[in-house]
């Protein structure tokens, strides 16, 4: 289960810190419903009421989610092309390792837009389905609702099926692990003024691979601490 967990959060903040803009500055709230899979009830009990806030100023991004007991937060920089993921969970706090970056030569999404629009947020969007191969070679397809009201464009190699949505997704699935999909649908769009202490990190985060908080997990969960 604890596995899963590490695996869940971070498939969302790799699909979170992928976007990159420069002319809304503000903050958007996002709510993160779970679909389908074969988790316990009291497993899917514990993620409710789970949301995502974006941050955005310039070439600036934070995204924090909040699911459960745990807190990922994925702070990224266009112009100097960095990223940086903190995880916060059962009293600890972890700073990411980069892994080295993958030799993607997948093609290219295919993107369709539709005819169907709907209200997300006070935006109007536009329907398009996404079709991608997955890292198997698998054929994917997803739903995006997106608003062309404010800009947006892709730069994580992790999610480059978004790059050609001309617009900000405000409503769009996530695969999880265990046949799960998440939903991911905005709830506020808030136009505002950013300060630059949102993207300040604080030295109290272990920088750690993502295996090495796996075994603190473990460690913890026997009673064996640190």
């Amino acid at each position: 289960m604890k596995k899963f967990n590490l695996l869940f959060i971070s498939l969302i903040a790799a699909t979170l810190l992928s976007f990159t803009r420069t002319e809304f500055e503000g903050k958007i709230t996002y709510e993160i419903s779970m679909e389908g899979g074969n988790m316990p009830p009291e497993a899917m009990a514990m993620f409710a009421g789970s949301e995502l806030e974006m941050y955005v100023k310039g070439t600036k991004t934070k995204s924090v989610a909040a699911m459960g007991f745990q807190k990922t937060i994925t702070i990224q920089d266009s112009k100097t092309n960095t990223t940086v993921m903190l995880m916060e969970m059962m009293g600890s706090k972890y700073k990411i390792k980069d892994s080295p970056a993958k030799d993607d030569k997948a093609p290219e999404p295919t993107v369709k837009v539709l005819d169907e629009t709907k209200v997300i947020a006070g935006y109007k969007c536009k329907k398009a389905e996404i079709s991608f191969k997955d890292e198997s070679g698998k054929l994917q397809s997803t739903i995006v609702y997106f608003t062309e009201e404010i800009s947006n464009s892709m730069s994580s190699n992790q999610n480059k099926h978004f790059r050609a949505i001309k617009g900000m997704p405000l409503e769009y699935e996530v695969k999880a692990d265990r046949g799960m999909t998440l939903k991911m649908t905005a709830t506020n769009v808030s136009k505002e003024k950013i300060s630059d202490d949102v993207f300040k990190i604080s030295s109290d985060y272990k920088e750690k691979t993502m295996d090495e908080i796996q075994k603190d997990m473990m460690k913890q969960m026997q009673g064996g601490g640190q």
